[in-house]
């Protein structure tokens, strides 16, 4: 079995990292150690924890996506809560601190250490990697060891994707990293500090037992959900390309039981669109049923929605971000009088599927599915050679 970054905190060399320091936890329910524990409460009891960074959905993961976070106190261990999250995706912080999302210097001002150990899923999108981009900064201002407790990346080494527009970053893809990235956070961590000048005072945990392929039922660890819409590894799996979906008036499963796994409209025939996308040669990997649902909450909450529930049939063979591009494109041929990608709400502002994607391309229109994937593998490729001097793994 994989041992995590957490598992081996009493080993000694990582013992005596932490011991005698003052820490800053940044952790969420993405995170267990093989026993079924949450790294925060194991290093409250072990070392001197004295506050927790909360990212998106709060540090005991309750909140829904988006939603606010406010600091308070952690029940459980009573230690002051810092938020890292706010409502908007849309703006970056040019400040090397106290920007919305990273940490405040007061907050800081404690502490010799911080920690960071939470389960990413592999995406550009998922803003845990956007909130360890800003917590290097905040570090490396303030002069603070950052200390990642390495964790896997749960779909694999694959990359896959375009890397986007300078113009399109925000906090759903912070740094010029394909979709499908393919590392892991403590990669990531130090790619960021490499290709950007941090100059984190940076540290990472490695994995042990560990290989670079594998995904994440193959490592004998314990699955908890890393977000309320991501609550299976399947979800997980195809996350980078049905996600896309918040860009548009297609619903993305969000509401349901069953997020990311149910793709949806009013207008959508779901015989007719499971047929055309099961025709499709291009899509491996999965396959596809019609689908009639309701989501109980969110933008679609009330309506009856047809369209196709995925169903992963080979993990490795399936290209998420393929299948992403495809079905939209699929969906805006069978219905262009009714589908729509989700205007900006100001004048001036970013369309959601630009920020998501990274262009226009799918939103132009211009290019087939095939010639976008051909244009996208080729910023995947370019990555796949800046990413080699950070790799940690086999």
């Amino acid at each position: 079995m994989v041992k995590t970054g957490i598992d081996r905190i009493d080993e000694e060399k990582i013992k005596n990292l932490l011991s005698g320091k003052r820490l800053g936890v940044i952790s969420a329910c993405s995170a267990l150690s093989s026993d079924y524990r949450y790294p925060v409460d194991i290093l409250n009891e072990k070392f001197d924890v004295r506050a927790i960074f909360s990212p998106e959905h709060g540090p005991r993961g309750v909140l829904g996506p988006g939603e606010k976070v406010s600091g308070g106190v952690d029940d459980l261990t009573g230690k002051p809560v810092y938020s890292l999250f706010e409502d908007f995706f849309t703006s970056t912080d040019k400040a090397k601190t106290d920007g919305a999302y990273m940490p405040h210097r007061k907050s800081m001002a404690e502490l010799d250490c911080m920690v960071f150990d939470m389960q990413d899923v592999g995406s550009r999108y998922f803003t845990y990697v956007s909130t360890l981009f800003y917590v290097m900064c905040a570090c490396a201002v303030q002069g603070v060891l950052l200390v990642v407790l390495d964790r896997p990346n749960p779909i694999g080494d694959r990359v896959e994707g375009c890397i986007q527009d300078p113009e399109n970053l925000s906090f759903i893809g912070m740094t010029r990293v394909p979709i499908r990235h393919g590392m892991t956070v403590g990669e990531l961590a130090r790619l960021y500090n490499g290709e950007y000048k941090i100059g984190c005072d940076l540290t990472v945990v490695r994995m042990k037992g560990y290989k670079r392929d594998m995904y994440y039922d193959e490592t004998g660890l314990p699955f908890v959900r890393p977000s309320p819409n991501l609550p299976t590894l399947e979800s997980i799996y195809v996350y980078n390309g049905t996600c896309m979906f918040a860009g548009t008036n297609v619903c993305d499963g969000r509401g349901t039981t069953q997020p990311f796994l149910l793709v949806g409209a009013e207008y959508i025939k779901s015989d007719a669109l499971a047929d055309r996308l099961n025709a499709d040669g291009t899509l491996k990997g999965v396959k596809f049923s019609p689908a009639f649902f309701r989501a109980e909450f969110g933008r679609y909450a009330g309506k009856t929605l047809y369209g196709v529930r995925l169903h992963v049939t080979d993990k490795r063979a399936l290209s998420p971000v393929r299948l992403g591009v495809t079905m939209i494109k699929t969906i805006r041929d069978m219905y262009p009088d009714d589908f729509e990608f989700t205007k900006p709400k100001t004048d001036g502002g970013r369309y959601h599927i630009d920020l998501s994607t990274g262009n226009s391309d799918l939103r132009d229109g211009v290019l087939s599915a095939e010639e976008i994937m051909k244009k996208w593998n080729k910023d995947a490729a370019k990555f796949r050679q800046t990413r080699k001097k950070y790799l940690l793994y086999d």
